[in-house]
């Protein structure tokens, strides 16, 4: 009868199980995410003893490789420099000054040309 008991709850080193922090850790994410995780199923969890959660390493991986093939494959579209701690979002005079630099032989173009309707309309 022993032995059938420790089939049933093997040793969590056995198996490799992982806490939630070790599981952050190896995901690269918080735990706070970890949690939303598993409140919305997307990785398989072992409780022990009713009360503690635990991952197996395998699973975490598969998760981390899934993560890692849906970026590299389908990169979300991001506005601007997705790392904005870094790069601050530009200001109106930067903006501006982006607008003139990429635009200007248009800007001075339609200047000339409506000056010149305006002269040909002006002497007719």
């Amino acid at each position: 009868m022993n032995v059938e008991n420790k089939k049933e709850h093997p040793n969590p080193e056995e198996k490799n199980l992982l806490d939630v922090r070790q599981a952050a850790e190896l995901l690269d994410v918080s735990e706070k995410e970890v949690w939303r995780l598993v409140h919305e199923h997307k990785v398989p969890t072992h409780n022990i003893a009713g009360a503690f959660v635990r991952f197996r390493t395998s699973d975490i991986e598969v998760l981390k490789n899934r993560w890692r093939i849906e970026r590299e494959l389908f990169p979300k579209k991001e506005r601007y420099f997705p790392h904005q701690s870094i790069v601050a979002e530009p200001d109106r005079m930067e903006k501006l000054r982006d607008f003139w630099h990429f635009n200007d032989f248009y800007i001075i173009c339609s200047v000339v040309i409506l000056g010149l309707i305006y002269i040909i309309i002006s002497f007719q």
